[in-house]
């Protein structure tokens, strides 16, 4: 074999993304308090996207007394939810398809791959996020239909959310309801070999 068709198969079949042997499936703990460190990230990307759209849909009554929190509806429920939905969807993405670590998920040391291997892809990432939505979707429309009420709403949305990582404790491989759905695992990496530096930290390093 030539070494320019050497390279061509060595590119084409790239070396799968395994967690190392050390690995163990993480705890619904630990993902819960990822997802907490997350949500804060998330909460400042919202409200940067909120203040970039909500003057858009602000009547001009409304403007010209100074009441931009005024929207319309139909921009809350067409626009501005939707906005909220695509930047979530877009940083869970941007991280699972990096290196499978969100900010969050490096801090606990927690990956989230493929079943086999893989590092997520983005039509991956998309369908661990809708996975991820199914059933806190299915939670609150019934809560809509039976109560009509916003907040009983929102706490089913939560309830249905959890649900998703309660399904952890029938699971002989501690997966959550998504994970099933989206063919994903998520992983506790072991901790990294410290290192210690020789002569005061001035000149080359050495683990431990």
């Amino acid at each position: 074999m030539s070494r320019k068709t050497r390279r061509q198969a060595a590119s084409a079949a790239p070396a799968p993304a395994v967690p190392p042997l050390a690995a163990e499936p993480a705890g619904m703990g630990l993902r819960l308090f990822c997802i907490i460190y997350d949500g804060l990230l998330l909460l400042a990307l919202w409200f940067i996207t909120t203040m970039l759209l909500v003057p858009l849909g602000t009547p001009d009554s409304a403007a010209a007394k100074h009441e931009i929190t005024v929207v319309a509806p139909a921009f809350a429920n067409f626009v501005l939810f939707p906005a909220l939905v695509a930047v979530t969807w877009l940083f869970y993405g941007y991280f699972w398809t990096r290196n499978g670590q969100t900010l969050g998920m490096q801090t606990w040391r927690l990956q989230v791959l493929r079943a086999d291997g893989e590092r997520l892809r983005w039509p991956d990432a998309f369908g661990r996020c809708a996975s991820a939505c199914l059933f806190p979707l299915a939670c609150g429309l019934m809560s809509q239909v039976a109560f009509k009420s916003a907040g009983a709403f929102v706490m089913s949305v939560l309830l249905g959310f959890l649900g998703n990582y309660l399904w952890m404790l029938w699971s002989a491989q501690r997966l959550a309801w998504h994970d099933q759905l989206s063919l994903t695992r998520v992983w506790r990496l072991p901790p990294e070999p410290k290192t210690r530096r020789r002569f005061f930290g001035w000149f080359a390093e050495k683990n431990d």
